[in-house]
């Protein structure tokens, strides 16, 4: 699992920095290698969700990133949790570099789900050689799985200070050694290279707020990218990223609860959401029929529980020192096209809540929405702009 550099943030890893002249005269080569080498003007990256694998191409020959190709399609039920159908996995990931054009073979992808764990730590400010060896550390104390296991990065968030104290803020992420191993084969036998695995809340990040920096950053923004099985939340104070957690719930909780509502099976359920869902605001709701109605309930049922745990993550960070009151939200994630969503979260959250748009040419739009953007692809295009936004 690679770093990833933002602004406002600087990755670790577990190599330390080369020392002396010989150290230095590598980092020159590298440097001058850096400056002369052929500039990269295209990017791709892949995210493979617990519903859907969306696949974004971006071009900077212009200047500004562009869309070249996109594309996406269902994720082969049962294949996420251990790769234990490596086959399938593979033939999708053909399938969809084949439907959408895609002309690169290097990719950027990101881990999703329970296999990657993120915890925020604070430590005193330390030389980054003794910060690796103190992350490592600290994550050893809140993941229980022994860390010769796990391939660890950290990100540094920032530096605040009490009372002359001051203290790093940093993102950690760890991730089974094994599962990486288990991911990069997957992609190599669908002709692939990984060039880097990214984290979803960078790649939100990047997208939303590092895209325009300096446009509509100030304040404090909440991002919530709502997955299939997964939500990711993420706090941005001044356009730098200050707060992320994972919720273990998304999307399928709306189409378990239809099921569970009308008695039918989730494949069922699933199309009924897709094909009818509308969540009614105040005024529809006094002019629908019986049927919408039902429907309206089993909708908001099923969300109950998520917004409860996006309360909770509210919560914790209000608790945290120097936490600031959160003025808006953005909205991406394949779960948040049902139709009234947005306006259901705005009377939930009680502040403005809006739709993400990254405003590149060429993105990939909404099928019932020609306008607007399509939410499901935010995280794989903002991974692939890693090497594009700083």
């Amino acid at each position: 699992m690679n770093g990833i550099k933002n602004k406002g943030a600087k990755d670790g890893g577990t190599s330390a920095k080369t020392t002396g002249s010989k150290g230095k005269s590598k980092s020159s080569l590298k440097g001058l290698l850096r400056k002369y080498a052929p500039k990269k003007n295209q990017f791709a990256a892949v995210d493979i969700g617990a519903s859907e694998i969306k696949l974004v191409e971006i071009s900077t020959a212009d200047g500004s990133p562009v869309v070249t190709a996109f594309g996406k399609l269902p994720t082969p039920p049962d294949t996420l949790d251990d790769l234990a159908d490596e086959e399938v996995l593979v033939n999708a990931l053909n399938e969809l570099v084949l439907t959408s054009g895609l002309q690169l073979r290097e990719v950027i992808t990101t881990i999703s789900g329970d296999k990657v764990v993120t915890r925020h730590i604070k430590l005193p400010v330390m030389p980054d050689k003794e910060l690796e060896t103190a992350v490592r550390f600290e994550v050893e104390k809140l993941i229980p799985v022994p860390a010769d296991e796990l391939t660890i990065r950290h990100l540094k968030l920032g530096v605040t200070g009490v009372n002359g104290q001051k203290t790093l803020h940093l993102l950690a992420a760890a991730v089974p050694t094994s599962y990486i191993y288990d991911f990069y084969r997957v992609f190599a036998r669908a002709d692939l290279t990984v060039a880097a695995i990214d984290l979803q809340v960078l790649s939100l990040w990047r997208v939303f707020c590092g895209l325009k920096p300096g446009s509509g950053s100030k304040g404090t923004l909440g991002v919530m990218d709502i997955g299939a099985s997964s939500t990711q939340f993420l706090v941005v104070r001044d356009g730098l990223l200050e707060f992320t957690r994972t919720l273990p719930v998304g999307g399928n909780l709306l189409t378990q609860s239809l099921a569970e509502y009308y008695g039918y099976e989730l494949g069922q359920a699933s199309q009924m959401k897709e094909e009818r869902g509308r969540l009614l605001s105040s005024e529809e709701a006094a002019a629908t029929s019986e049927e919408a109605m039902q429907m309206d309930f089993s909708l908001r049922d099923g969300l109950s529980e998520l917004v409860r745990e996006i309360r909770r993550s509210i919560d914790f960070y209000a608790s945290q020192e120097g936490a600031a009151p959160i003025e808006r939200f953005v909205l991406s994630g394949g779960a948040v096209k049902l139709a009234g969503f947005r306006e259901f979260m705005a009377d939930a959250m009680e502040v403005p809540v809006e739709f993400g748009d990254p405003g590149l040419s060429g993105q990939p739009v909404d099928e019932t929405s020609p306008e607007a953007f399509d939410q499901a692809y935010a995280v794989a295009l903002g991974s692939a702009l890693r090497e594009v936004v700083e």
